[in-house]
């Protein structure tokens, strides 16, 4: 395939070379482990805290501490796990909402084995909670709270900034945040959120790089055990490069975050004006223009799988599902919950953009969109 227009970048996103650069260096310089007490083992385990440093100065966090993990799904099966089983005595209940990733939604349903009870809020029409019905989920034995900031595959916005605000007259009750989709890329406020994740692969980092950060005050329960590596709460040696060059992603991506974010939004307002008007073949689900890197659409009389398998094979990749479920389910849960329409949850299609794609790229989808929608039955 000659040429290749790369629209799935919600999927997992291109290495950044400096970030490789980084990584390879690393690798040949720092390989002894962090854990050693000799002198080469002391310069890893230096350049493991720089890169700690690195992180919490970039994201402006001073009451914090990172662990690393080897991607958002173990950092968050690590927060929900561990601070559940850490703080049972406090309480047994769990709130988190219909539209989560499945490693927050099924680790928290998971749960009720160990006799959590679990409240899974619905969405709105624009995908996101209602502080209302958060609030009135929360009763006097809940003790953590778990949404994401930016849903995976609409691109819906939720109410961080208000849902801190309200937990803050809950002392008791921890607020775990899903950071993935909004690293780097859509203006979060962290007061008042007291763990985070974060995946590598999504910010031009590599594959098996991720992370968690929790204020010091939040105490956490190791989910596996061995050598005490990560402050006892992630056993394992630690791969120097995959976290030294995770820190370097991150600050990469937050230092450029406003210069993409309106590059960006010049291919968003671009397909979100065909996709508007074309509203007899589209229905769209994506209605948050302070996030323009996820554009998600149903059609109304083709099959999306066979819409995406014919831009692949024009050399155009898009989703129709979340690359975390799509290989098991053919519908969009969120779409439905949404929409409670199973049809527009079966045809959905997701445009993921990034920094680097173009308008012509655009055009390009736009130009094929209409060709293959004329060529496949109904």
């Amino acid at each position: 395939m000659d040429k290749v227009i790369y629209l799935d970048n919600a999927a997992t996103s291109k290495v950044d070379p400096e970030v490789l650069d980084s990584y390879n260096q690393i690798t040949l310089k720092y390989f002894a482990n962090p854990s050693s007490i000799h002198a080469l083992g002391q310069e890893s385990s230096r350049l493991l805290d720089k890169s700690r440093d690195l992180i919490l100065s970039t994201l402006k966090l001073n009451h914090h501490e990172v662990i690393f993990t080897s991607g958002a799904t173990e950092a968050n099966n690590l927060a929900i796990k561990g601070y559940c089983f850490a703080n049972r005595s406090r309480g047994n209940h769990i709130i988190t909402s219909i539209s989560e990733h499945p490693s927050v939604l099924k680790t928290i349903l998971d749960m009720k084995e160990f006799g959590f009870e679990v409240t899974v809020l619905p969405v709105n029409s624009k995908g996101v909670i209602e502080v209302n019905n958060l609030k009135s989920a929360i009763t006097d034995k809940t003790i953590l709270v778990s949404l994401m900031a930016v849903n995976n595959e609409v691109g819906a916005i939720n109410p961080i900034k208000e849902v801190g605000e309200l937990l803050k007259n809950y002392p008791k009750i921890a607020f775990h945040v899903d950071m993935v989709q909004a690293i780097g890329k859509i203006n979060i406020p962290l007061d008042n959120v007291d763990m985070f994740s974060i995946a590598g692969h999504k910010i031009h980092a590599l594959l098996g790089a991720g992370l968690l950060i929790k204020e010091k005050k939040i105490i956490l329960k190791a989910i596996n055990q061995g050598g005490g590596q990560e402050n006892a709460l992630r056993s394992g040696t630690n791969t120097l490069a995959l976290s030294a060059s995770l820190a370097k992603a991150i600050r990469l991506i937050t230092s450029k975050q406003e210069e993409s974010f309106k590059k960006v939004k010049i291919l968003h307002d671009r397909l979100m004006n065909y996709l508007k008007e074309n509203t007899d073949k589209y229905v769209i689900n994506s209605f948050y223009d302070d996030n323009p890197y996820i554009v998600n659409f149903s059609l109304k009389s083709r099959k999306a799988s066979v819409l995406v398998e014919a831009l692949s094979n024009r050399g155009i990749m898009v989703s129709s599902l979340s690359a975390c479920h799509s290989k098991k389910e053919n519908y969009s849960d969120v779409v439905y919950a949404m929409t409670n329409d199973m049809v527009l949850a079966h045809n959905t299609v997701r445009i993921s953009f990034d920094k680097d794609n173009t308008l012509e790229e655009v055009e390009t989808l736009i130009t094929n969109l209409e060709n293959i929608m004329k060529e496949i039955k109904q």
